[in-house]
């Protein structure tokens, strides 16, 4: 087996150069633990266990801003192959939505790994029993359903798709966070609806939610019986997949051996085992298909407008304005005395 191992080196120093050189860092641009930084650390492991790099690979949380912080730091990271971004459609969404002023055009594509499902979900006592039945609502009392999201992340997005897969829908959007805070919000009452991933619904689904739909293609492996949008006469459908980017002018053939990389990782049995338990799609992309998906998902964005309430004044000037009428309020007061 050493040998074996050994010869792989080789044949890869053959074929790659002195690279890796160093360890390959890999920025996640969220916090430890969360649902990103889990997934990067299964490659992390399956590469360190199946000694498929002769380098280790470093995991970088750069949290904050809804990942503009962490992808920014990679868009101005040397491009040498040595550090690298993992990150999911909220590398699309961002630009969009405005939070960022670079996308997937100022980055160079490695690899996509892993499809999510999508699933929008209400409170156990909500009136609603189908999502038909809900959009139809929404169509008829615009902005009256609130919808519970992250404003300007894919599960916003993934929102604004299913609004528009019914002629006039629309819904009130509230900021409220992750999975964990919007399940609060739901059960609280505090929101109508939410998404939430396939496997994130599989986590909370016992605790007072229900499906009403999937956003997929077809319905989801894990959810059989679960219908899609599409079956409900609602023309929406959304997915989340899992990002490589490297930086601007890395060269190819770095590309080239990322790309080799996780396509060795993705056949691991460690992966394959946490890819099932986190119900998602174990595909890889590169190359042609890769391009392919990073256009169709950038272009799908153009259809959609987006509505952003109007911006408050910044606090100094509010406190400026209260301090004036206090201001001119005594000093009526004490002229009338």
């Amino acid at each position: 087996m050493a040998k074996l191992i050994l010869i792989h080196f080789i044949f890869l120093s053959f074929l790659y150069g002195e690279y890796p050189s160093k360890p390959i860092t890999v920025i996640v641009p969220f916090a430890a633990g969360g649902g990103s930084d889990v997934f990067v650390r299964i490659f992390q492991n399956a590469i360190r266990k199946n000694n498929l790099c002769p380098q280790p690979i470093v995991i970088k949380n750069i949290a904050g801003a809804g990942g503009t912080i962490g992808s920014r730091a990679a868009l101005s990271s040397s491009p040498d192959g040595h550090t690298i971004l993992c990150l999911h459609d909220g590398i699309y969404t961002a630009e969009h939505y405005g939070n960022a002023d670079w996308g997937p055009d100022d980055f160079e594509p490695i690899a996509a790994t892993g499809r999510s499902g999508m699933v929008v979900s209400v409170a156990e006592n909500s009136p609603y029993t189908s999502l038909n039945e809900l959009m139809e609502d929404a169509r008829d009392r615009p902005y009256q359903l609130v919808y519970g999201t992250n404003l300007g992340a894919p599960n916003h997005y993934s929102a604004l798709f299913l609004q528009n897969g019914k002629s006039g829908a629309k819904f009130r959007f509230t900021q409220t966070g992750g999975g964990a805070k919007r399940l609060a919000q739901l059960k609280g009452g505090h929101i109508d609806l939410t998404g939430f991933s396939v496997a994130e619904y599989q986590q909370f689904k016992d605790a007072g939610i229900i499906a009403l739909a999937s956003l997929g293609e077809k319905r989801e492996s894990s959810f059989p019986n679960l219908t899609t949008a599409l079956e409900q006469d609602v023309q929406a459908t959304n997915d989340l997949m899992q990002f490589w980017w490297a930086p601007k002018n890395t060269p190819l053939e770095r590309i080239a051996y990322l790309q080799n990389l996780l396509g060795e990782a993705m056949v691991t049995k460690e992966i394959k085992e946490s890819f099932q338990n986190l119900h998602m799609d174990p595909v890889i992309q590169v190359g042609q298909d890769l391009l392919k998906t990073i256009a169709g998902r950038s272009q799908k964005l153009q259809g959609i407008t987006i509505e952003k309430p109007t911006a408050l004044p910044p606090l100094e000037w509010i406190i400026l304005v209260i301090t004036g009428i206090c201001f001119l309020f005594v000093f009526r007061e004490t002229k009338s005395i």
